[in-house]
């Protein structure tokens, strides 16, 4: 089966605070996938990740073979801004509170 989304060793820090500490998930084609947490968890940051709305401290993003991003020094993740409109019209997110 393909891989649609691969995410590998994905950190995300605030300050002293390290919200996402190492998270693996292999989604395959087809597959329906549930994330639950508590309030403050980390799971929108996860998804912002995800679509680089927030940049990660560290780790790996593959959507569809592709690596999303470029880890540098560090573990330091870099990004191209036309990688990543690419990405954003094939990836979307509904927001829980949205305002127009």
């Amino acid at each position: 089966m393909t891989n649609v989304l691969e995410i590998r060793a994905l950190r995300k820090i605030f300050g002293d605070l390290e919200v996402l500490k190492g998270i693996d998930v292999t989604i395959s084609k087809g597959e329906t996938i549930v994330i639950l947490g508590a309030s403050g968890s980390g799971k929108s940051t996860l998804l912002r990740c995800v679509n680089f709305m927030e940049v990660p401290t560290a780790g790996r993003i593959v959507l569809n073979g592709i690596p999303v991003g470029k880890e540098g020094a560090g573990g330091n993740i870099g990004y191209n801004e036309g990688e990543l409109s690419s990405l954003r019209t094939r990836v979307g997110m509904v927001f829980q509170h949205f305002n127009l």
